[in-house]
């Protein structure tokens, strides 16, 4: 009882931190802030998302975005859905620390830690895919402790709506489980051949899925990330370092024999492949230059196996059982007092001027045209203020069609493109770019095709 009131505590706890650091600004925070907004609003609007995406986490937020608004119901659902997280984090961190103190420490590691909340600011579908992700590993280890049918329904379950999801929590499952799934199959041989069988039917299906709906489940250009995974040395962050630190001392721990008593093979398989992902996640190689990139995204789960390597840790390194729960307790008071106030360090924010300089878009596009931006943010700020058709390139929108949507950190203030923009404005066999920015006339600039190619006529 008194373990749950501590997750119940910094499920509450979490989730107030992260809702006042998304209420703190009325507009959508994070680069694809307004994306959510989009996707949830085309939700209560006709059913169907704007975009292909992993749709689980819209259909979860979709009800706070029915009772409040789609800006509203995307915050809370990303506050929520991320603080989540303490619950399986308990789960798997007792099953593998030892006890309850191992799972309240993994909680609070996993629920207040820099990078889950960064995940709920920046990157909402993949926080969430985070809470599903641990949820489905938590079922996938009672199941395998005793398969019976509703254990192996609530796993596969599991992984499904990991699938649904988001494509790093399905990524996840899979590299942490798949060890443990080895070790039980080579326990019970007489399940070998059915595993066997059920194996090649999910990957085969899996497969088709990449195929048919490459923006909701894993594809080939998904697959393709992996070949960018190394890049330039990098400067690792404080998480990062950690949990390659504790991920390493685990890996040393189980090697050399020291366990807790009570673990299975198949948990100190899952701790053993949870401890290597942590090393991985801290080599300074890994490409993090992309946010888009798998590199980036498997950074941000650095705290991940930190949260369930402390746990295994703490149970595997500590025989007795009243030091171990006083050590663990310790780490978790410690670390949730020092990360209850989240830092908006790198978290995209939305400014009111170009708020406004979006919102003077409304009747300028002609309807049936598709406007062209390389600004994320900008473009879903235009899909939801000005309903009207965005595009990152000009394929395949015929050019008479296209409307180029600019910004200033695009254009570059005083660069010769903003020169050769000014100069467009007196051409009078064109149609002038518009100035649409509050402060500065080349702040947000939009025009057609034509004047655009003439602009770009003028810069070498």
């Amino acid at each position: 009882m008194a373990a749950a009131a501590a997750v119940a505590a910094l499920v509450a706890l979490s989730a107030w931190a992260r809702w006042r650091a998304l209420a703190s600004s009325p507009y959508p925070v994070g680069v694809d802030g307004y994306y959510y907004a989009v996707q949830l609003r085309g939700l209560l609007e006709s059913g169907q998302l704007a975009y292909p995406a992993s749709p689980l986490g819209f259909w979860l937020m979709a009800p706070l975005a029915a009772a409040t608004d789609p800006i509203t119901g995307a915050k809370l659902g990303a506050a929520l859905g991320g603080a989540l997280v303490a619950v399986p984090a308990f789960g798997l961190g007792r099953r593998l620390g030892g006890g309850a103190s191992g799972g309240v420490a993994a909680a609070a590691v996993a629920a207040t830690s820099a990078g889950s909340v960064y995940l709920s600011l920046e990157f909402v579908k993949q926080g969430l895919g985070v809470s599903v992700g641990l949820a489905a590993l938590w079922a996938i280890a009672r199941a395998l402790e005793r398969p019976s049918a509703g254990r192996i329904a609530a796993a596969g379950a599991g992984v499904l709506a990991a699938a649904l999801t988001h494509k790093t929590a399905a990524v996840l499952v899979a590299l942490a489980a798949a060890p443990a799934l080895l070790v039980e199959l080579r326990a019970r041989r007489r399940l070998g051949a059915r595993a066997a069988i059920a194996a090649a039917v999910v990957i085969g299906l899996a497969a088709v899925a990449g195929v048919l709906a490459p923006a909701r489940f894993v594809g080939a250009r998904d697959l393709a990330l992996v070949a960018g995974l190394v890049g330039e040395a990098r400067w690792v962050g404080v998480e990062a370092l950690l949990a390659g630190a504790i991920g390493a001392a685990v890996l040393v721990l189980l090697a050399t024999g020291r366990r807790d008593a009570s673990s299975r093979p198949a948990d100190r398989a899952l701790a053993a492949a949870l401890a290597a992902l942590g090393v991985a996640i801290a080599l300074p190689w890994l490409d993090v230059a992309d946010p888009d990139g798998l590199g980036y995204r498997l950074r941000a789960l650095a705290f991940v196996p930190l949260a369930l390597g402390i746990a295994t840790a703490g149970g595997a390194a500590i025989r007795r059982p009243r030091f171990r729960a006083a050590a663990l307790l310790a780490v978790a008071a410690a670390w949730t007092a020092t990360h209850l106030r989240p830092s908006p360090a790198g978290v995209v924010r939305a400014h009111p001027a170009m708020v406004a300089a979006v919102q003077a878009l409304r009747g300028v596009v002609p309807a049936g045209d598709v406007v062209i931006t390389r600004d994320r943010q900008v473009a879903f700020q235009v899909a939801w203020y000005v309903r009207v058709p965005v595009r990152s390139g000009p394929e395949p929108v015929p050019p008479a069609r296209r409307w180029w949507l600019l910004t200033l950190a695009a254009i570059g203030d005083g660069s010769r493109l903003d020169r050769a923009l000014t100069r467009a404005r007196a051409e009078s066999a064109l149609a002038p770019p518009r100035g649409l920015h509050p402060r500065d006339p080349n702040g947000l600039v939009v025009m057609p095709d034509a004047t655009w190619a003439w602009v770009q006529r003028q810069v070498p």
